[in-house]
Protein backbone atom coordinates (compact mmCIF):
# COMPACT_ATOMS: atom_id res chain seq x y z
CA UNK A 1 0.00 0.00 0.00
CA UNK A 2 0.98 3.35 -0.64
CA UNK A 3 1.51 6.24 1.38
CA UNK A 4 1.07 9.71 1.94
CA UNK A 5 2.94 10.10 4.88
CA UNK A 6 6.56 11.77 4.73
CA UNK A 7 9.61 10.46 6.13
CA UNK A 8 10.57 11.99 9.38
CA UNK A 9 13.37 13.46 7.68
CA UNK A 10 10.94 15.74 5.07
CA UNK A 11 9.02 17.27 8.31
CA UNK A 12 9.64 20.99 8.47
CA UNK A 13 11.77 22.21 11.47
CA UNK A 14 8.69 23.16 13.00
CA UNK A 15 6.50 20.48 12.49
CA UNK A 16 9.19 18.40 14.07
CA UNK A 17 9.18 20.75 16.90
CA UNK A 18 5.79 19.80 17.45
CA UNK A 19 6.60 15.89 17.14
CA UNK A 20 9.15 15.73 19.67
CA UNK A 21 7.34 18.19 22.35
CA UNK A 22 7.76 16.57 25.58
CA UNK A 23 4.47 15.33 27.22
CA UNK A 24 5.55 17.07 30.77
CA UNK A 25 2.50 19.45 30.08
CA UNK A 26 -0.49 19.52 27.85
CA UNK A 27 -0.26 21.04 24.03
CA UNK A 28 -2.58 22.76 21.44
CA UNK A 29 -1.19 23.34 18.11
CA UNK A 30 -2.68 25.56 15.47
CA UNK A 31 -2.72 23.62 12.24
CA UNK A 32 -4.21 25.89 9.63
CA UNK A 33 -5.44 23.46 6.13
CA UNK A 34 -2.53 21.93 4.97
CA UNK A 35 -0.02 22.67 7.06
CA UNK A 36 0.98 19.02 7.85
CA UNK A 37 -1.41 18.58 11.03
CA UNK A 38 -1.76 15.11 10.17
CA UNK A 39 1.84 14.30 9.45
CA UNK A 40 2.73 15.95 12.76
CA UNK A 41 -0.01 13.86 14.69
CA UNK A 42 0.99 10.42 13.33
CA UNK A 43 4.73 10.92 13.55
CA UNK A 44 4.21 12.20 17.22
CA UNK A 45 2.56 9.36 18.22
CA UNK A 46 5.41 7.41 16.61
CA UNK A 47 7.76 9.54 18.52
CA UNK A 48 5.87 9.24 21.77
CA UNK A 49 5.59 5.21 21.91
CA UNK A 50 9.15 4.90 21.24
CA UNK A 51 10.96 7.36 23.18
CA UNK A 52 8.52 6.50 26.24
CA UNK A 53 7.75 2.69 25.45
CA UNK A 54 4.17 2.91 25.30
CA UNK A 55 2.00 0.19 24.58
CA UNK A 56 -0.58 0.28 22.14
CA UNK A 57 -3.31 -0.24 24.92
CA UNK A 58 -1.91 2.96 26.11
CA UNK A 59 -2.49 5.17 23.64
CA UNK A 60 -4.95 6.86 21.11
CA UNK A 61 -4.83 9.19 18.11
CA UNK A 62 -8.71 10.47 18.02
CA UNK A 63 -9.62 11.76 14.51
CA UNK A 64 -12.95 13.96 13.58
CA UNK A 65 -14.13 10.94 11.24
CA UNK A 66 -14.08 7.23 10.21
CA UNK A 67 -13.31 8.39 6.55
CA UNK A 68 -10.35 9.97 7.88
CA UNK A 69 -9.27 6.96 9.96
CA UNK A 70 -9.29 5.09 6.38
CA UNK A 71 -6.75 8.04 5.34
CA UNK A 72 -4.43 7.72 7.28
CA UNK A 73 -4.63 3.85 7.68
CA UNK A 74 -1.43 3.79 5.58
CA UNK A 75 0.78 6.39 7.36
CA UNK A 76 -0.22 4.84 10.49
CA UNK A 77 1.00 1.25 9.66
CA UNK A 78 3.62 2.57 7.43
CA UNK A 79 5.08 3.78 10.98
CA UNK A 80 4.32 0.36 12.23
CA UNK A 81 1.01 1.60 14.92
CA UNK A 82 -1.53 -0.80 15.18
CA UNK A 83 -4.36 0.25 13.32
CA UNK A 84 -6.42 -0.18 16.26
CA UNK A 85 -4.70 2.90 18.13
CA UNK A 86 -6.49 5.40 15.63
CA UNK A 87 -9.90 6.06 15.89
CA UNK A 88 -12.46 8.32 16.42
CA UNK A 89 -13.20 9.89 20.16
CA UNK A 90 -17.24 8.47 19.96
CA UNK A 91 -15.95 4.97 19.11
CA UNK A 92 -14.08 4.81 21.54
CA UNK A 93 -16.74 6.55 23.93
CA UNK A 94 -18.70 3.53 23.01
CA UNK A 95 -15.91 0.75 23.69
CA UNK A 96 -15.98 2.36 27.42
CA UNK A 97 -19.75 2.20 27.45
CA UNK A 98 -19.86 -1.20 26.18
CA UNK A 99 -17.29 -2.42 28.69
CA UNK A 100 -17.90 -0.73 31.93
CA UNK A 101 -21.74 0.69 31.83
CA UNK A 102 -24.31 -1.36 29.71
CA UNK A 103 -23.75 -3.74 26.26
CA UNK A 104 -27.03 -1.63 25.21
CA UNK A 105 -26.41 1.54 23.43
CA UNK A 106 -28.56 4.12 24.25
CA UNK A 107 -30.79 5.25 20.54
CA UNK A 108 -32.68 8.05 19.74
CA UNK A 109 -35.94 7.41 18.78
CA UNK A 110 -36.08 8.12 15.01
CA UNK A 111 -34.55 5.10 13.03
CA UNK A 112 -32.56 3.84 15.98
CA UNK A 113 -29.52 6.15 15.20
CA UNK A 114 -27.25 5.81 18.01
CA UNK A 115 -27.31 8.48 20.62
CA UNK A 116 -23.48 9.41 21.17
CA UNK A 117 -24.07 12.27 23.52
CA UNK A 118 -26.28 10.07 26.18
CA UNK A 119 -23.15 7.95 25.67
CA UNK A 120 -20.42 10.92 26.14
CA UNK A 121 -22.08 11.86 29.14
CA UNK A 122 -22.32 8.60 30.63
CA UNK A 123 -18.43 7.78 30.26
CA UNK A 124 -17.90 10.89 31.82
CA UNK A 125 -19.94 10.25 34.83
CA UNK A 126 -18.53 7.21 35.10
CA UNK A 127 -14.71 8.28 35.07
CA UNK A 128 -15.95 10.60 37.47
CA UNK A 129 -16.87 7.80 39.96
CA UNK A 130 -14.45 5.31 39.46
CA UNK A 131 -10.94 6.86 39.89
CA UNK A 132 -9.63 3.01 38.81
CA UNK A 133 -10.89 4.07 35.20
CA UNK A 134 -8.69 7.56 35.31
CA UNK A 135 -5.64 7.64 33.43
CA UNK A 136 -5.98 5.17 31.54
CA UNK A 137 -4.16 6.59 28.58
CA UNK A 138 -0.08 7.72 28.88
CA UNK A 139 -1.32 10.32 26.04
CA UNK A 140 -4.11 10.87 23.42
CA UNK A 141 -3.57 12.87 20.32
CA UNK A 142 -6.53 14.82 19.35
CA UNK A 143 -7.27 15.94 15.76
CA UNK A 144 -9.83 19.18 14.53
CA UNK A 145 -10.38 19.89 18.38
CA UNK A 146 -12.34 22.77 17.82
CA UNK A 147 -15.48 20.48 16.52
CA UNK A 148 -15.71 18.52 19.40
CA UNK A 149 -18.16 19.02 22.11
CA UNK A 150 -17.02 21.11 25.35
CA UNK A 151 -17.70 17.90 27.25
CA UNK A 152 -15.18 15.96 25.22
CA UNK A 153 -12.16 17.77 26.95
CA UNK A 154 -13.33 17.14 30.56
CA UNK A 155 -13.42 13.30 29.45
CA UNK A 156 -9.71 13.38 28.30
CA UNK A 157 -8.76 15.09 31.49
CA UNK A 158 -9.56 12.17 33.11
CA UNK A 159 -8.62 9.89 30.77
CA UNK A 160 -5.17 10.82 29.62
CA UNK A 161 -2.33 11.84 31.16
CA UNK A 162 -1.01 14.08 28.39
CA UNK A 163 -3.29 15.64 25.92
CA UNK A 164 -1.95 17.19 22.59
CA UNK A 165 -4.66 18.54 20.96
CA UNK A 166 -4.55 19.99 17.04
CA UNK A 167 -7.30 22.69 15.94
CA UNK A 168 -8.06 25.65 13.60
CA UNK A 169 -10.96 27.91 14.38
CA UNK A 170 -11.22 28.59 10.52
CA UNK A 171 -11.74 24.96 10.07
CA UNK A 172 -15.09 24.44 12.51
CA UNK A 173 -17.73 23.43 11.13
CA UNK A 174 -19.99 22.56 14.53
CA UNK A 175 -21.26 25.02 16.19
CA UNK A 176 -21.33 23.59 19.23
CA UNK A 177 -17.75 23.10 19.19
CA UNK A 178 -15.13 24.23 21.60
CA UNK A 179 -13.55 27.87 20.99
CA UNK A 180 -9.49 27.21 21.35
CA UNK A 181 -9.61 29.53 24.99
CA UNK A 182 -12.24 26.76 26.34
CA UNK A 183 -9.59 24.04 25.45
CA UNK A 184 -6.61 26.12 26.69
CA UNK A 185 -8.75 26.66 29.78
CA UNK A 186 -9.93 22.71 30.38
CA UNK A 187 -5.84 22.03 29.76
CA UNK A 188 -4.31 24.70 32.31
CA UNK A 189 -2.58 26.34 29.28
CA UNK A 190 -2.51 29.93 29.07
CA UNK A 191 -1.84 29.89 25.04
CA UNK A 192 -1.36 27.40 22.81
CA UNK A 193 2.12 25.53 22.33
CA UNK A 194 2.91 26.09 18.82
CA UNK A 195 1.26 26.96 15.48
CA UNK A 196 2.40 25.21 12.18
CA UNK A 197 3.27 27.59 9.27
CA UNK A 198 5.50 27.79 5.96
CA UNK A 199 3.58 24.21 4.72
CA UNK A 200 0.65 24.90 3.22
CA UNK A 201 -0.54 22.29 0.51
CA UNK A 202 -3.05 24.72 -1.47
CA UNK A 203 -1.44 25.94 -4.84
CA UNK A 204 -1.56 29.44 -4.81
CA UNK A 205 -4.33 29.92 -7.09
CA UNK A 206 -6.30 27.67 -4.61
CA UNK A 207 -5.18 29.71 -1.55
CA UNK A 208 -6.94 33.05 -3.30
CA UNK A 209 -10.07 31.70 -3.41
CA UNK A 210 -10.44 30.05 -0.62
CA UNK A 211 -8.80 33.20 1.59
CA UNK A 212 -12.24 35.00 0.40
CA UNK A 213 -13.85 33.01 2.78
CA UNK A 214 -11.89 34.20 5.72
CA UNK A 215 -13.89 36.90 7.52
CA UNK A 216 -10.78 38.22 9.75
CA UNK A 217 -8.50 40.37 7.60
CA UNK A 218 -5.50 39.78 9.14
CA UNK A 219 -5.80 36.04 9.50
CA UNK A 220 -6.29 36.30 5.53
CA UNK A 221 -3.17 38.13 4.84
CA UNK A 222 -1.16 35.35 7.21
CA UNK A 223 -2.69 32.15 5.14
CA UNK A 224 -2.28 34.13 2.11
CA UNK A 225 1.60 34.86 3.27
CA UNK A 226 2.16 31.07 3.68
CA UNK A 227 1.38 29.60 0.87
CA UNK A 228 4.51 28.12 -0.69
CA UNK A 229 2.99 25.17 -2.78
CA UNK A 230 4.09 24.95 -6.41
CA UNK A 231 1.38 25.56 -9.01
CA UNK A 232 1.53 22.74 -11.50
CA UNK A 233 -0.35 24.60 -14.00
CA UNK A 234 -1.41 27.71 -14.35
CA UNK A 235 -5.08 26.87 -14.05
CA UNK A 236 -7.77 29.17 -11.66
CA UNK A 237 -10.57 27.92 -10.41
CA UNK A 238 -13.78 27.87 -12.23
CA UNK A 239 -17.45 28.87 -10.92
CA UNK A 240 -20.45 27.42 -13.55
CA UNK A 241 -23.41 28.60 -13.10
CA UNK A 242 -26.15 26.35 -15.44
CA UNK A 243 -29.47 26.83 -16.67
CA UNK A 244 -30.87 24.00 -15.21
CA UNK A 245 -30.14 20.94 -12.47
CA UNK A 246 -29.69 18.64 -15.59
CA UNK A 247 -27.47 20.75 -17.19
CA UNK A 248 -25.09 21.41 -14.18
CA UNK A 249 -24.88 17.33 -13.01
CA UNK A 250 -23.77 16.59 -17.21
CA UNK A 251 -21.15 19.75 -17.19
CA UNK A 252 -20.04 18.09 -13.64
CA UNK A 253 -19.75 14.72 -15.47
CA UNK A 254 -17.64 15.89 -18.40
CA UNK A 255 -15.33 18.02 -15.30
CA UNK A 256 -15.31 14.66 -13.55
CA UNK A 257 -13.58 12.74 -16.75
CA UNK A 258 -11.39 15.94 -17.42
CA UNK A 259 -9.29 15.44 -14.69
CA UNK A 260 -9.63 11.74 -14.70
CA UNK A 261 -7.65 12.30 -18.32
CA UNK A 262 -5.04 14.36 -16.11
CA UNK A 263 -4.44 11.18 -13.66
CA UNK A 264 -5.63 13.30 -10.51
CA UNK A 265 -7.34 12.46 -7.61
CA UNK A 266 -10.80 13.78 -7.78
CA UNK A 267 -13.15 14.65 -4.74
CA UNK A 268 -16.74 16.09 -5.32
CA UNK A 269 -18.01 17.71 -1.34
CA UNK A 270 -21.53 18.19 -1.23
CA UNK A 271 -23.46 19.90 1.68
CA UNK A 272 -25.98 16.50 2.86
CA UNK A 273 -25.70 12.72 2.59
CA UNK A 274 -28.91 12.73 0.63
CA UNK A 275 -27.28 15.26 -2.37
CA UNK A 276 -24.20 12.92 -2.10
CA UNK A 277 -26.60 9.67 -3.11
CA UNK A 278 -28.24 11.95 -5.49
CA UNK A 279 -25.36 13.35 -7.27
CA UNK A 280 -23.63 9.99 -7.53
CA UNK A 281 -26.62 8.08 -8.74
CA UNK A 282 -26.48 11.09 -11.64
CA UNK A 283 -22.90 10.55 -12.75
CA UNK A 284 -22.95 6.91 -12.35
CA UNK A 285 -25.80 7.11 -14.75
CA UNK A 286 -23.43 8.78 -16.83
CA UNK A 287 -20.44 6.72 -17.10
CA UNK A 288 -18.92 8.15 -14.35
CA UNK A 289 -17.43 5.57 -11.39
CA UNK A 290 -17.38 6.54 -8.03
CA UNK A 291 -16.72 6.01 -4.64
CA UNK A 292 -18.95 7.57 -1.66
CA UNK A 293 -16.52 8.45 1.41
CA UNK A 294 -18.98 7.53 3.88
CA UNK A 295 -19.78 5.48 7.05
CA UNK A 296 -22.05 2.31 7.85
CA UNK A 297 -22.77 0.48 10.59
CA UNK A 298 -22.01 -3.44 10.05
CA UNK A 299 -21.65 -6.25 12.63
CA UNK A 300 -18.10 -5.69 12.85
CA UNK A 301 -18.91 -1.81 13.77
CA UNK A 302 -18.45 1.26 11.74
CA UNK A 303 -17.21 0.68 7.88
CA UNK A 304 -15.89 2.88 5.58
CA UNK A 305 -16.83 2.05 1.80
CA UNK A 306 -13.93 3.56 -0.02
CA UNK A 307 -10.51 2.67 -0.41
CA UNK A 308 -8.06 5.51 -0.71
CA UNK A 309 -5.40 3.81 -2.12
CA UNK A 310 -6.89 4.12 -5.58
CA UNK A 311 -7.34 7.12 -7.76
CA UNK A 312 -11.86 6.39 -8.13
CA UNK A 313 -13.21 10.02 -7.61
CA UNK A 314 -14.57 10.05 -4.04
CA UNK A 315 -17.87 11.70 -3.04
CA UNK A 316 -18.24 13.04 0.30
CA UNK A 317 -20.09 15.87 2.33
CA UNK A 318 -18.32 19.06 3.82
CA UNK A 319 -18.47 16.95 7.22
CA UNK A 320 -16.28 13.58 5.98
CA UNK A 321 -13.76 15.51 3.77
CA UNK A 322 -12.36 17.34 6.56
CA UNK A 323 -8.97 15.93 6.43
CA UNK A 324 -8.60 14.58 3.07
CA UNK A 325 -6.83 16.20 0.34
CA UNK A 326 -7.34 15.97 -3.23
CA UNK A 327 -5.55 17.40 -6.46
CA UNK A 328 -8.76 19.12 -7.73
CA UNK A 329 -11.83 19.22 -5.42
CA UNK A 330 -15.36 19.67 -7.43
CA UNK A 331 -17.74 21.45 -5.18
CA UNK A 332 -21.51 21.23 -7.18
CA UNK A 333 -25.67 22.29 -6.12
CA UNK A 334 -23.64 25.29 -4.16
CA UNK A 335 -27.80 26.57 -3.91
CA UNK A 336 -29.64 28.14 -1.17
CA UNK A 337 -31.51 24.85 -0.40
CA UNK A 338 -28.40 22.91 0.18
CA UNK A 339 -27.23 24.85 3.10
CA UNK A 340 -30.46 25.43 5.31
CA UNK A 341 -28.84 24.86 8.41
CA UNK A 342 -26.05 27.42 8.34
CA UNK A 343 -25.77 31.03 6.78
CA UNK A 344 -22.97 33.92 7.05
CA UNK A 345 -19.75 33.32 8.80
CA UNK A 346 -20.41 29.78 10.26
CA UNK A 347 -21.63 28.70 5.95
CA UNK A 348 -18.25 30.65 4.69
CA UNK A 349 -16.22 28.60 7.13
CA UNK A 350 -17.49 25.49 5.57
CA UNK A 351 -17.10 26.53 1.99
CA UNK A 352 -13.15 27.04 2.89
CA UNK A 353 -13.55 24.25 4.23
CA UNK A 354 -14.21 22.39 1.16
CA UNK A 355 -11.89 24.59 -1.15
CA UNK A 356 -9.13 23.88 1.21
CA UNK A 357 -9.25 19.84 0.66
CA UNK A 358 -7.34 20.57 -2.45
CA UNK A 359 -4.38 21.32 -4.01
CA UNK A 360 -4.20 22.72 -7.62
CA UNK A 361 -7.30 23.11 -8.65
CA UNK A 362 -11.20 23.82 -8.10
CA UNK A 363 -14.42 23.82 -9.46
CA UNK A 364 -17.79 24.94 -8.42
CA UNK A 365 -21.28 24.95 -9.52
CA UNK A 366 -24.45 26.51 -8.82
CA UNK A 367 -27.74 26.74 -10.63
CA UNK A 368 -29.02 30.05 -12.70
CA UNK A 369 -31.22 31.80 -9.89
CA UNK A 370 -30.91 29.29 -7.00
CA UNK A 371 -27.15 30.96 -6.41
CA UNK A 372 -26.18 30.68 -2.53
CA UNK A 373 -25.87 33.80 -0.85
CA UNK A 374 -21.95 33.59 -1.18
CA UNK A 375 -22.10 34.50 -4.61
CA UNK A 376 -21.19 37.89 -3.71
CA UNK A 377 -17.89 36.56 -2.10
CA UNK A 378 -17.11 34.94 -5.66
CA UNK A 379 -18.13 38.13 -7.77
CA UNK A 380 -15.53 39.53 -5.53
CA UNK A 381 -12.98 36.70 -6.17
CA UNK A 382 -14.06 36.97 -9.99
CA UNK A 383 -13.25 40.95 -9.98
CA UNK A 384 -9.51 40.26 -8.25
CA UNK A 385 -8.82 37.36 -10.84
CA UNK A 386 -8.90 34.96 -8.22
CA UNK A 387 -12.04 33.05 -9.86
CA UNK A 388 -13.41 32.83 -13.50
CA UNK A 389 -17.28 32.58 -13.16
CA UNK A 390 -18.77 31.17 -16.47
CA UNK A 391 -22.14 30.15 -17.47
CA UNK A 392 -23.40 27.62 -20.21
CA UNK A 393 -22.84 30.21 -23.13
CA UNK A 394 -19.38 31.17 -22.12
CA UNK A 395 -18.30 27.54 -21.91
CA UNK A 396 -19.11 26.79 -26.16
CA UNK A 397 -17.40 30.11 -26.93
CA UNK A 398 -14.64 28.89 -25.16
CA UNK A 399 -14.42 25.56 -26.65
CA UNK A 400 -14.95 26.82 -29.75
CA UNK A 401 -12.78 29.80 -29.84
CA UNK A 402 -10.12 29.67 -26.71
CA UNK A 403 -8.54 32.72 -25.28
CA UNK A 404 -4.68 33.15 -26.17
CA UNK A 405 -3.87 33.14 -22.55
CA UNK A 406 -1.39 31.43 -19.91
CA UNK A 407 -4.57 29.98 -17.94
CA UNK A 408 -6.51 27.12 -18.54
CA UNK A 409 -9.93 27.17 -17.01
CA UNK A 410 -11.01 23.60 -18.73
Amino acid sequence: MGTWLLPRSDLTPEQLRVVEMSPDQHRVVLGPPGSGKTQVLVHRAAHLTERYKVPSTRYRLFVFTNVVKEYIRSGVQFLGLPEETACTFDHWCRLFYEDYVSNILPRKSRRGIIDFERIRLSVLDTLESRKALQNSFDFVLVDEGQDLSPEVYDILRLAAKHITVFTDPQQKIFENGAPESFILQKLNLSRRNATLLGAYRNAPYVAYLASHFISDEELRKEYIAQTNTEQKVRERPLCYIAPSFEDETNRLAEIVKQRQIMNERVGIIVPTNRLLHGLAKGLEERGIELEKAIKKESFRGIEVACDFGNNVPKIATFHMAKGLTFDSVLMPRLIERSFPWVRGVARQRILFVGIARATQWVYLSTINNYEISEMEILRKAEAEGHLVIQERDDFRAREEEPEDDDFSVL
